[in-house]
């Protein structure tokens, strides 16, 4: 349950750092932060704990093919944005993930499969966004706004985690990839800031997943070998380094 909580907490302070991001620096960066690992990284950890390194390492790679559930939702979303509001652009968003979801269930692509799907997902959905235009000016947020968006990804991650703990690694991983933090960002970003700022936001998101992809390939391939500590240190420390190099281009633009 502790764990559970933890997790939780790390989730709402994700979204309430990625929420400031967005209005201090603009969307792009905001969603590019909030794609680093900083939720998928302990439910790993504690997997590793909890059901040894070899679950850990699968649950990893799975998070993986869960991207392409991630990438889905994202380009659905934005595509489905430029004729509809936030309320049936993110019933299509999750009807994409969902699908997409249960198909990469079904595949046993190995990690180099899974790392090559990953960012081919990530590639296509970046690049079938609408096209770029200026950088929507982010607006004041009011007051109640930020918990709210902080509570209400808490709670979506209190019950998807509660779901894959019913559930083997495969399934686990790909659940820890579900759109939960973008799907409240995405939706009070279209609903408060409007399109443009959505598709900023969802660029921003897509390039960060490389930072997430990295990440997870690095735990899936030195957890069971190199142990816990160096493979999650590893991981971190270059999920950073991918992830700054990402951001430093739209800080300086």
């Amino acid at each position: 349950m502790l764990e559970l909580i933890a997790v939780a907490g790390l989730a709402a302070c994700l979204a309430g750092a990625s929420t400031f991001a967005a209005n201090r620096w603009g969307h792009e960066i905001g969603g590019v932060l909030s794609a680093f690992p900083l939720i998928v990284g302990p439910v790993l950890l504690v997997a590793a704990h909890r059901q040894g390194t070899a679950f850990a390492a699968h649950a990893a790679a799975a998070t993986l093919l869960g991207l392409v559930a991630l990438s889905g939702f994202a380009l659905a979303y934005g595509r489905s944005a430029v004729h509809w509001g936030w309320q049936v652009s993110l019933a299509l968003g999750w009807c994409t993930a969902a699908a997409l979801g249960v198909l990469a269930g079904q595949v046993e692509a190995g990690l180099i499969g899974a790392v090559a799907a990953a960012a081919a997902s990530i590639a296509v959905a970046r690049s079938a966004l609408p096209p770029a235009r200026p950088p929507a000016t982010a607006h004041p947020l009011p007051r109640w706004e930020l918990p709210v968006r902080m509570a209400v990804t808490a709670t979506l991650i209190v019950a998807l985690s509660a779901a894959a703990a019913r559930f083997g690694p495969t399934v686990a991983g790909i659940l820890a990839a579900l759109p939960t933090l973008a799907s409240v960002l995405a939706v009070f970003t279209h609903s408060r800031q409007g399109r443009e700022a959505l598709l900023d936001l969802l660029r921003g998101m897509l390039g960060g997943m490389v930072a997430f992809a990295t990440f997870c390939a690095l735990v899936a391939l030195l957890v069971d070998q190199a142990g816990v500590a160096l493979a999650f240190g590893l991981a971190t420390a270059a999920a950073a380094l991918v992830q700054a190099a990402v951001a430093r281009p739209l800080r300086t633009a």
